[in-house]
């Protein structure tokens, strides 16, 4: 079993998409200490959650995590996901940008 690694300041994104039924969710949190996955206060997108059992989340990639608190909810389509992935965004930042682009991205 893999060791359950701590994170604070979670977000739960769910991805949305218009081709698609299905709404895909992922963890947007920082690191609370160092380990083999990241430093203390790097940020971490998880890949795609499949199990929840409290404040602890299981991703598709068997990995364990324990959230501090309960996350954040937040809606992103599959291409706010995207830049947010590629570019390390927060979900704050996205809400920033979201000020500035134009609408129907």
């Amino acid at each position: 079993m893999r060791p359950r690694v701590k994170l604070t300041k979670a977000t739960l994104i769910s991805i949305k998409s218009d081709l698609e039924d299905k709404v895909e969710q992922v963890l947007y949190a920082i690191f609370s200490e160092d380990n083999e996955s990241g430093k203390k206060g790097e940020a971490l997108f998880t890949t795609k959650i499949m199990e929840v059992n409290g404040l602890e989340y299981r991703t598709f990639g068997a990995d364990f995590y324990i959230l501090d608190t309960e996350p954040k909810q937040f809606d992103v389509n599959i291409f706010e996901f995207n830049l947010m992935h590629e570019c390390m965004y927060s979900p704050e930042e996205l809400l920033e940008l979201r000020e500035i682009l134009p609408t129907g991205y």
